[in-house]
């Protein structure tokens, strides 16, 4: 089980703190080799049409190589466990040590029709494990209290003006773009959820997170 970024979130009206870690696109032969387990991204964010309801993101599977654009098939490893922490920042002891509020973890089967059997437990507010079958036409599920969760191939969420970087560093004047992304129509895997903001806290408005993947070897 390798921990991958962690950064804390604050709601908005409050400071958002620095990120601990930011992308991770690059990775040991090793680990790219296992692409089921070898995490991308993750995101936490509020969405502004959506009221009451913070979104968490896991992305994997994609190649490490920006050059590779479309590198990745949709993943679905019944040996693969991914799990997205939450730590309300708040342990009652009157220090800073991390320790998750809330473990979702998620799991995957593939089924004899080349569906994807998928099913994400203790999403805060969701009434319960949120399951439903991936396949060509159906990404999309919710939870009995109306909570919507996305597992399927997407577009890499991640931006990055590569060429930009190349060039701040080559002439110490910022030259970013934002019309250029070196991750644009790089395909991966991603699991997509949302959270209902009163069931994972009433009072505390920052939040650190952070995800793992665990492969069971037999």
């Amino acid at each position: 089980m390798v921990p991958t970024k962690m950064f804390k979130y604050a709601l908005p009206g409050l400071l958002l703190a620095t990120l601990a870690q930011a992308a991770d696109h690059v990775e040991s032969p090793a680990a790219t080799a296992d692409r089921p387990a070898d995490l991308a991204d993750i995101f936490f964010f509020d969405p502004e049409d959506t009221e009451g309801r913070l979104v968490g993101i896991i992305t994997y599977g994609g190649d490490s190589a920006v050059s590779d654009q479309n590198d990745a098939d949709f993943y679905c490893d019944r040996d693969v466990l991914y799990s997205f922490y939450i730590d309300r920042d708040d342990n009652g002891d009157g220090t800073d040590s991390i320790a998750p509020d809330v473990r979702i973890d998620i799991r995957m089967a593939e089924q004899e029709d080349g569906s994807c059997r998928v099913r994400l437990d203790n999403v805060p507010g969701a009434g319960g494990a949120i399951t439903g079958t991936v396949d060509e036409g159906n990404r999309l599920f919710q939870s009995a209290s109306g909570l919507n969760a996305f597992v399927g191939p997407t577009d890499d969420p991640f931006f990055f003006d590569a060429q930009g970087l190349g060039e701040t560093l080559s002439t110490g004047n910022v030259a970013f773009d934002s019309s250029r992304d070196a991750f644009a129509n790089r395909n991966l895997s991603a699991i997509a959820f949302e959270i209902d903001t009163a069931a994972l806290s009433s009072t505390q408005t920052v939040f650190r997170v952070w995800a793992t993947t665990a492969r069971i070897v037999e």
